[in-house]
């Protein structure tokens, strides 16, 4: 399976909105696509590379060894492949290479969702916590919709998202051109309103190759205030959009494994209770700056601020 951070429709919005250049590598059965910022002399990939079922090991080698070499070539001095991708061909031994080439281990983990069963099954494997959310959630008149227009999108989700979240809104004309990118609309926005119809809480998907991956997730003040279980319904109803969609596997997105605050002993508290198989999604970073050439990014950027 390919994720979509891999496909031209994520090159064109990332793009777009982060100002990244698409950057291919392909060698041997191995083909990696990145986003290449300029600023940073870095290139970066979401969920590659994606590797064929007759790759040798040595091959990924000769794989890593050759975007090493070009990116010299090239003066890019970082290559960071993000979120390594768990549900196709792979080998730990690949890892091993990365390693062995000096590229940092960020262990990351997610939990994944087989949506084959029936929807019966799928709700008895929640964990008691979600079922009990879902259920409090509905008794309290939460009720869920997706975003069918651009306006809709805009004015429901978007920008009391993006309040809610502390996050810095552009003109609302760049997002309509970034909504019009997506033409098969393989992203999702969700909203979750009260019987007053006011706003509580926020959730993205977006769906690619049989797998849908959860995204922007967030809460309104008045969800919190009232403490109600808004996410535990979104997810549930989302999932459930997922299934019939055709999706056969839904990706509840990161967590630290060993969190290290709250929030993330939050975070992985609430992707444990739905019923989902945990897996590898570790990152692999090298930075190939000298010291010297660090120190002055450093510098650089301080004077920008």
């Amino acid at each position: 399976m390919i994720p979509l951070t891999q496909t031209h429709l994520w090159a064109d919005l990332n793009e777009y909105f982060n100002g990244m250049e698409p950057y291919k590598f392909t060698l041997r059965g191995i083909s990696c696509l990145f986003g290449h910022d300029n600023k940073s002399r870095s290139i970066t990939s979401f969920g590659g590379p994606v590797i064929s079922g007759n790759v040798s090991e040595e091959d990924f080698a000769n794989f890593i060894k050759e975007l090493l070499k070009k990116l010299r070539n090239e003066n890019i001095d970082q290559v960071n492949f993000r979120a390594l991708f768990p549900l196709r061909n792979w080998s730990e031994s690949y890892e091993d290479k990365l390693t062995n080439f000096e590229f940092q281990h960020h262990l990351w983990k997610t939990f994944i969702i087989d949506l084959k069963p029936s929807e019966d099954e799928l709700f008895k494997a929640l964990h008691h916590a979600a079922r009990k959310g879902i259920k409090k959630a509905q008794q309290v008149g939460v009720y869920i919709y997706r975003c069918e227009s651009f306006e809709d999108y805009y004015t429901q989700f978007l920008v009391p998202y993006l309040n809610s979240t502390n996050r810095s809104i552009k003109e609302r004309k760049f997002y309509q051109e970034g909504w019009d990118l997506d033409k098969s609309k393989f992203y999702s926005c969700w909203v979750a309103k009260n019987q007053e119809d006011q706003l509580l809480g926020f959730l993205g998907s977006y769906r690619h190759d049989g797998v849908a991956t959860e995204i922007m997730s967030a809460l309104t003040p008045l969800a919190w205030e009232q403490k109600i279980p808004v996410q535990d319904l979104l997810h549930w109803e989302i999932i459930k959009y997922h299934k019939n969609c055709g999706d056969l596997y839904f990706d509840l997105a990161g967590f630290n494994p060993h969190p290290t605050s709250d929030k993330e002993k939050n975070i992985k508290r609430f992707k444990e209770k739905w019923g989902g198989v945990e897996y590898d999604t570790s990152s692999y970073t090298l930075d190939a700056r000298s010291p010297l050439k660090k120190l002055f990014y450093k510098i650089r950027d301080k004077i920008r601020v």
